[in-house]
């Protein structure tokens, strides 16, 4: 017998625990075993999605030695499968090897001439000695690789091109996590111009550097795999290493159409469900079930939570109407009256993208563009504190809408989402009986 272990998070989503179809006619033969569909992802390299390292739980199965064999044998072809599901040249969903390599060209023409960009993985965060958090990696790594595995650097020059430093094959790291792409994935895959084991890294950047006249990353998430290296400590004492952030956050800020379809499936998959976790809500208040609910209905959607990013929006009419619907509620008694900003202490709205506070680096007061995605948020948090009715107190608000600039306006990526009144009442009252709703926009209609 052996003794093979999966996460929850890979076994779960499909079917459940393995089968055994005991039907040895067709393992002998070398057809594929139904009994191990649900195993089918245990190994796939970081190539587009993070999910080896999402392993919380552990489930523990014990198969007979054919069966262990012939479930390696179906791992060894899993990356395979797993390219079929992308499109022609596609390095992860929607977006071409070449976007990447325009993204990567793109921020050479930015960067001074002769300079090097540094660009680490995200590690993985452990919770124990031997549970990973789930992993994210880097934005700016994976906007620029399309990379998702953690440990990697990438280096970015007009004489280099890019340069993937890639981990090092570990046998008894693939045992537990499945194997890692290598330098030839990093070559073939990545499209990166040269590939080194990370055991290299020391040697060939620390060349690099010395060479280069001007050396940028991103000073937040900066790696100890280089910034341990005397020469970049060197250039870094003698104020030749800049942050790369406001470079990446220009190319970042605008978003192509690879992207803004991706960010208009995530608002329908987040609107979707939020409303069925509002119908839920009706005989479910508890604030976990209703977590646990909304996070369900997104992954059952192909996809994780909506991310949340931080938008800007100059619509001073928005904060006039918030603060004068409050004055009739009886909430402020002065509309004049500092105590709004008690009630609502954050902005109207932020930038959006591949993260929550995307951008960061781009002024708030610069005139917005097309392909911009901001959010626009208005709030209310009333502390229990504030004197006011005490139907008020301890209540908090926030209506979010998710906006993309378009040439001759705006569309908001979140429009099926209700938020007057009324659309709110239809929608709870719509199916009160408990039947399935086919289609939960026409109740916002």
């Amino acid at each position: 017998m052996s003794i093979v272990i999966c996460s929850a998070s890979m076994c779960l989503p499909h079917h459940g625990a393995p089968r055994e179809t005991g039907n040895s006619r067709r393992e002998e033969e070398g057809e594929e075993n139904e009994g191990f569909t649900e195993l089918s992802s245990v190994s796939v390299p970081y190539i587009a999605d993070p999910a080896p390292l999402q392993r919380k739980a552990v489930l523990v199965y014990v198969f007979p030695s054919h069966q262990l064999a012939l479930l390696k044998h179906r791992v060894g072809m899993s990356m395979e499968r797993k390219r079929k599901l992308l499109g022609e040249e596609e390095i992860t969903y929607s977006t071409t090897a070449d976007e990447y390599i325009s993204r990567r060209k793109k921020l050479v023409e930015l960067l001074p001439k002769r300079s090097l960009a540094i660009i680490a993985a995200a590690s993985v965060k452990m919770m124990t000695d031997v549970v990973p958090y789930p992993f994210r990696q880097d934005a700016d790594y994976f906007y620029i690789t399309g990379c998702q595995q953690p440990g990697g650097v990438a280096v970015i020059s007009d004489e280099y091109g890019l340069c993937m430093f890639m981990p090092d094959p570990d046998p008894h790291h693939e045992a537990w996590q499945g194997p890692v792409a290598g330098i030839d994935a990093a070559l073939s895959y990545f499209k990166a111009d040269k590939a080194y084991p990370m055991s290299k890294l020391r040697q060939v950047l620390s060349k690099m550097i010395g060479d280069a006249s001007g050396l940028f990353h991103n000073v937040k998430t900066g790696s100890p795999s280089y910034a341990n290296l005397e020469e970049f400590q060197r250039a870094q004492s003698s104020n030749k290493v800049k942050d790369l952030s406001c470079y990446t956050d220009e190319l970042r800020w605008i978003k192509s159409p690879s992207e803004l379809k991706l960010m208009r499936q995530s608002a329908s998959i987040a609107c979707q469900a939020l409303l069925q976790t509002m119908l839920f809500s009706r005989t479910n208040a508890e604030e976990n079930t209703l977590a646990a609910k909304v996070e369900y209905e997104c992954k059952i959607r192909g996809g994780g939570a909506n991310g949340s990013v931080i938008h800007y929006a100059r619509n001073d009419q928005k904060v006039r109407i918030l603060r004068s619907g409050l004055k009739q509620m009886g909430i402020l008694k002065d509309e004049k009256s500092n105590a709004y900003y008690q009630l609502n202490p954050t902005s109207i709205g932020h930038y959006l993208g591949m993260d929550i506070h995307d951008s960061a680096t781009i002024s708030n007061s610069r005139p917005l563009q097309p392909g911009v995605v901001i959010t626009i948020e208005p709030g209310v948090y009333i502390p229990p504190s504030f004197k006011t009715s005490r139907s008020y107190q301890g209540v908090g608000i926030r209506i979010e809408d998710e906006v993309l600039i378009t040439e001759t306006g705006h569309e908001v990526l979140t429009a099926s989402m209700p938020k007057e009144i009324s659309h709110m009442k239809s929608l709870l009252n719509f199916g009160s009986s408990g039947s399935e709703i086919p289609d939960l926009r026409s109740a916002c209609s």
